[in-house]
């Protein structure tokens, strides 16, 4: 990435916003875009237009599957075999895009804009007549919802030509009968609400597929027009346009499982193949999988005659096809595709340069008894803090040559020539910091060195927690684990440590992933609407990466972030612009209140 002094538009930054705005876990770096449901990951991508339009795309969709889908359901619904899967997709991406921008309506320029893209580079298209029969049903299926339910005016040719193949493969029955099942995407609400579509628009193929074609008509021999099936005119006249906007509040699925049968034996597909599924990936990328524009024939390739078209013979042959095709003859996901170009886009390594948080609650009575080891030494901290904010932000008094208000006790001074005779009152500004402490826990911290720094991260907690205008966090790194991938929630801003007291148990663990956890805490205070802003780094001073670790402490400095680190038995000004040193609890004391010191007044 190219280094400014603004931060704020860097991709961890970003990233980590779209996280907070859709209430997801975004993790930026890695081998491969991907989502498992809980944590969206994008690798470390070049900093260009096209890159980042994926990105934030890509976030946009994954971020509305993970409100919104069921992961539960949509693994279940894997066993039911490529076609539905492939069918689920395009029901469910359509109707979680839509969910995300009822909340989020600028959701619909970023998920757009990608979709332009691969309009584009040819990865999304109309299918073409010599594609195989599961190929025209899946792809005109896709760029027929997108157009009409989710809006995408890209697709309106696309959508033109993909209706007139799909009449020219299939039985003309079958496509008005289809068109119809899909108007009712605007209503869906749920994974299950896709499912049961899904399933329904399977047996219609079945069904059709086994009837005898209807005789021609004396009355109306020409196929259905579009005015007459398109699914569109039949939701107006029942008063639904198909805007998703114009639908209500979608109701998030949330995992209860209400339209599921418990018994295991709902039959969504109307196939009889119930039974709980072993695999995943039937509604949402991961990362993986075929491109959505497909024409390969395949084992359900395109049969020969003229019973192939439904236009020129009855189409049930093509039906037939369809209900055959294996897992190399459907169209693949969508953004499988999208994920993979950013894989492409990939700049740096596999560690994670923005790692998730995890939750962490310790052991409360041990947490209890640490609060009450330094409780002594943080009030007195506190009491020294407090005075010193009292005193600084006092409102003072002085007599000036020009005012509004005489001050009585002055105006001798006017025999002798003074003039300063009016009052002006002075109110110096109130602390307004926000602060975040990262402790390092690494293998290295061991020995009672973790201890130290989470006694000195517990004392500067407790003694700020009183004071009006500042809010405290803080975060242990590696994870739990010893991970990179995570740093672990001790206190939250707004958090009391009463509550959190507990999670300052931990002991030295793993790695020194400093760089992840630097951009963990920036990104974090870039979102706090405090003045100043404080990273506080206790540390035995050796990050896994030294020169990435002093680029980001460099960048931070430049963009307006005050970064402080405090060596335990090692002195860290190599890193640090301001650096302390501290050798045991005994060095707490001053050291500390020189700390808050610098924190509160400037």
């Amino acid at each position: 990435m190219k280094m400014t002094s603004n931060i704020a538009n860097a991709l961890p930054i970003v990233a980590a916003a779209y996280g907070r705005k859709f209430g997801v876990q975004v993790q930026v770096g890695g081998a491969n875009a991907c989502t498992d449901g809980r944590t969206i990951t994008i690798p470390e991508i070049s900093d260009d237009p096209l890159a980042r339009t994926l990105a934030w795309g890509y976030l946009t969709h994954e971020a509305a599957h993970v409100r919104e889908t069921n992961f539960g359901a949509c693994a279940r619904f894997a066993a039911k075999g490529p076609l539905f899967g492939s069918v689920l997709n395009v029901l469910e991406d359509v109707r979680i895009e839509n969910a995300i921008m009822r909340p989020y309506p600028g959701a619909r320029s970023t998920l757009d804009a990608v979709m332009t893209w691969l309009v584009a580079q040819g990865m999304t298209a109309a299918p073409k007549e010599e594609d195989s029969p599961p190929a025209v049903l899946g792809n005109a299926l896709l760029v027929l919802s997108r157009y009409r339910y989710r809006r995408q005016e890209v697709l309106e040719p696309a959508a033109q030509e993909a209706e007139r193949v799909l009449r020219k493969t299939f039985p003309s029955t079958f496509v008005h009968r289809l068109l119809v099942l899909m108007s009712e995407i605007p209503g869906l609400r749920s994974t299950w609400d896709a499912a049961g579509l899904a399933g329904r628009i399977i047996a219609l193929a079945q069904q059709e597929a086994q009837e005898p074609p209807p005789a021609p008509s004396r009355i109306n021999p020409s196929p259905p027009s579009a005015s007459d099936d398109d699914g569109t005119l039949a939701s107006e006249r029942s008063g639904n346009k198909g805007d998703p906007d114009e639908n209500g509040p979608g109701g998030r699925d949330g995992n209860d499982g209400s339209a599921e049968d418990e018994s295991g034996d709902n039959d969504v597909d109307g196939t009889n193949q119930g039974g709980p599924a072993n695999g995943t990936g039937a509604c949402v990328s991961q990362g993986q999988g075929r491109d959505q524009r497909q024409t390969g024939e395949g084992s359900a390739g395109r049969p020969d005659g003229d019973g192939a078209g439904g236009e020129g013979g009855d189409g049930r042959q093509a039906l037939q096809a369809v209900l055959s095709a294996g897992e190399g003859d459907v169209p693949g996901d969508l953004f499988a595709v999208v994920a993979r170009a950013l894989t492409d886009q990939r700049v740096g390594g596999t560690v994670p340069l923005l790692p998730t948080l995890e939750q962490y609650q310790g052991h409360a009575a041990l947490g209890r008894d640490a609060v009450a080891r330094v409780r002594a030494a943080s009030a007195r901290l506190t009491a020294r803090l407090r005075g010193l904010v009292e005193s600084h932000t006092m409102t003072q008094v002085r007599t000036v040559r020009r005012g509004r208000v005489l001050s009585p006790t002055h105006l001798h001074r006017i025999a002798v020539g003074d003039a300063r005779v009016f009052r002006r009152k002075e109110q110096k500004v109130a602390p307004n910091t926000a602060l975040h402490v990262l402790v390092d826990l690494s293998g290295s911290m061991g020995r009672g060195a973790d201890r130290i720094a989470l006694d000195a991260s517990m004392s500067l907690a407790l003694a700020l927690e009183p004071l009006r205008g500042v809010s405290c966090a803080v975060t242990a790194f590696p994870s739990l684990r010893g991970g990179s991938s995570a740093v672990t929630r001790i206190l939250s801003h707004g958090d009391r440590m009463a509550a959190r007291a507990g999670a300052f148990v931990q002991h030295a663990r793993g790695g020194t992933p400093m760089t992840g956890a630097l951009w963990y805490a920036a990104a974090d205070l870039l979102a706090r609407r405090e003045e100043r802003k404080v990273i506080v780094t206790l540390t035995d001073g050796g990050p896994d990466d030294w020169s990435s670790a002093r680029a980001m402490v460099e960048r931070a400095s430049a963009a307006g972030l005050e970064l402080i680190g405090v060596g335990i038995g090692i002195a860290v000004d190599r890193l640090f612009p301001l650096a302390i040193r501290i050798d045991g609890v005994a060095d707490l004391k001053g050291e500390l209140f020189r700390i808050a010191e610098q924190l509160l007044l400037k």
